[in-house]
C-alpha cells in the first residue's frame, strides 16, 4: 500500500515546447520555448506513445515529425522550428493555464454580414415547425457548430467526439 501512495506521487506527465526564437535555429545564445496548449501537447504525446513508425502529430496549422523533433508549419512546409518533450510530476506547481487568460483571437471573417437577421428569420419559423426537445436542438447546434469548425481551417476536430456522443449535459436535462 505504501508503495502505491509513493507511485502515485512520483507520476509523471509530459510537456511539449516550440522553440521560439525569432532565428528558429540558433547556434548560440539564449535558447526560448514555448510550451503548446494543454489539448496540442495531448496530442503530441498521443502520438509519441503510439508504435507506429511514422511519429507524426497533426495539429491545426502544423505537423509534428517526432522522429526529428520539429514542426512544419502546414502553409509554408520551409517554416520549421524544433520541438523538445520535458517530464514533470504531475503533483509539481504548474501554474495556471495562460491559455485561459487570454482573449479567444478574432474570427477573420464571418459567414455573413446580416449582424443575425438571416439568423433570426430562419429560427423563428424553424422553432415553430420543429417539435424538438431543448437536447434535440442542443445536438442539432452541436452538429451546425462541428461543420462550421470543418469549414474553418483552423478547426481541429479532436474533440468532436467528445461533442457528438450524446454524453452531454444539455441545459434541458437539469
Amino acid at each position: 500500500m505504501e508503495s502505491q501512495a509513493i507511485k502515485g506521487v512520483d507520476q509523471l506527465r509530459a510537456q511539449w515546447y516550440w522553440k521560439s526564437n525569432s532565428d528558429s535555429w540558433p547556434t548560440n545564445g539564449n535558447e526560448e520555448w514555448t510550451k503548446y496548449a494543454d489539448i496540442e501537447s495531448a496530442i503530441i504525446e498521443e502520438a509519441f506513445n503510439q508504435k507506429n513508425k511514422t511519429k507524426l502529430a497533426e495539429l491545426d496549422n502544423y505537423s509534428i515529425n517526432l522522429t526529428d523533433c520539429i514542426q512544419i508549419s502546414k502553409s509554408d512546409p520551409n517554416e520549421q522550428r524544433q520541438i523538445k518533450r520535458v517530464l514533470t510530476s504531475k503533483n509539481e506547481s504548474q501554474g495556471l493555464r495562460e491559455e485561459r487568460f487570454f482573449l479567444p483571437p478574432a474570427l477573420s471573417k464571418t459567414f455573413n454580414d446580416d449582424n443575425g437577421l438571416a439568423a433570426n428569420n430562419f429560427l423563428s419559423p424553424w422553432r415553430e415547425d420543429k417539435e424538438l426537445s431543448d437536447a434535440e436542438i442542443v445536438e442539432h447546434a452541436a452538429n451546425g457548430i462541428i461543420i462550421e469548425g470543418k469549414q474553418l481551417v483552423d478547426g481541429h476536430s479532436w474533440d468532436e467526439g467528445e461533442m457528438s456522443s450524446g454524453d452531454m449535459e444539455h441545459p434541458g436535462d437539469r
